[in-house]
């Protein structure tokens, strides 16, 4: 099956940082690899709107290539069951993540979470684009979304999003009983998220022209990154309530990146280097799994305090001990994937 290569490299650059990002250990950790913890953006809240964004890209491919998964020629049931199969899988595998290691009743399981917001943001975007496809619908949609939830928060405060989620879930299902990051009213700005990655791969799609949409695509990137800033004035970024100037920033970088990728390797047919980040890429689901259940048995185990003291008793600061075991977990995962890759096994949901 042909693939966007620039765009699987991405999303390995992305997983990976993801990794990276989860297993940071200690008292210290370097200012970027945290998440701001109200307004603001930093390199850590990027990470997350960046793969919404590459996976609204793919379901483009997805649904509009006919060497892609699934053909357009194939009625909207079939492709129906399919956003439902995958939505479920995506969301059981997260609690499933969540609730490990089974130690405790599923009662107080936390619900939300990273994969559950994929698969609910997932399945709103995939509706809308199998029911209204046309650029100008998708568009309003956005729209509609970024515009809908900033009345929302405007009328009810943003104390609204923690009130939804103890309403709906109850607070034991929360990562804390008000709030949780990861919550269901947050997830509407992140459909939003994925339906600009949908828009920036039609974009993309231009077979019949040797750059592609690579310079529309970095002049758009520009353009929302800018119209995120200025948004910014007057509604903060803020990733825990997934801000409409949040997502218009975070979109507008992440097509950004993904332009200057697709110059490397899509046109200047640069290569060699992207091997090491598609091996990630092509199995993010995989690699992402494995190291959320790694990490959770590497800590019952003991394993995290033990590699965290090693690296520690060479006098290194907390923040490098803490680098280096993130980056230890991430060589791991990935050579785990690796022979996955080069027999062409591929696991998606």
């Amino acid at each position: 099956m042909k693939r966007f290569l620039s765009l699987d490299v991405f999303r390995g650059m992305i997983i990976l940082t993801m990794i990276v990002l989860n297993n940071q250990t200690g008292g210290s950790v370097f200012a970027p690899l945290v998440h701001s913890r109200w307004d603001g953006v930093t390199f850590a809240d990027m990470i997350f709107p960046s793969f919404l964004f590459i996976m609204g890209a793919a379901m483009w491919f997805s649904t509009h290539r006919h060497d892609y998964g699934i053909h357009s020629s194939k009625s909207k049931s079939r492709q129906l069951g399919h956003i439902f199969r995958r939505t479920l899988i995506l969301f059981a595998l997260g609690l499933l993540l969540n609730w490990m290691p089974f130690d405790d009743y599923f009662a107080f399981v936390r619900i939300p979470g990273v994969l559950q917001r994929i698969a609910l943001a997932y399945f709103f975007a995939a509706i809308l684009t199998l029911y209204m496809p046309r650029v100008r619908a998708v568009v309003f949609s956005v729209i509609i979304l970024l515009v809908g939830y900033w009345f929302l928060l405007d009328a009810w405060g943003t104390g609204l999003v923690g009130r939804v989620d103890a309403a709906l879930l109850k607070p034991y299902h929360l990562l804390t009983p008000t709030f949780d990051p990861e919550g269901l009213l947050g997830t509407i700005p992140a459909i939003a998220s994925v339906l600009i990655g949908y828009l920036a791969g039609r974009m993309m799609d231009r077979p019949n022209s040797a750059s592609g949409g690579i310079g529309p695509l970095m002049i758009t990137g520009l353009l929302l990154t800018g119209a995120g800033i200025l948004s910014g004035l007057f509604w903060p970024m803020n990733k825990q309530l997934w801000t409409g100037s949040y997502v218009l920033f975070t979109s507008g970088t992440a097509m950004a990146v993904w332009s200057i990728l697709s110059f490397v390797i899509e046109y200047m047919q640069a290569r060699k280097w992207c091997e090491f980040w598609a091996i990630a890429g092509t199995n993010s689901l995989f690699i992402y799994c494995l190291s959320v259940v790694l990490a959770k048995m590497f800590a019952l185990w003991g394993v995290t305090p033990a590699v965290y003291g090693f690296y520690q008793s060479y006098h290194v600061p907390d923040s490098v001990a803490s680098l280096m075991w993130s980056l230890t977990m991430v060589i791991l995962c990935w050579l785990i994937t690796w022979p996955l890759y080069r027999m062409r096994v591929f696991i998606t949901a």
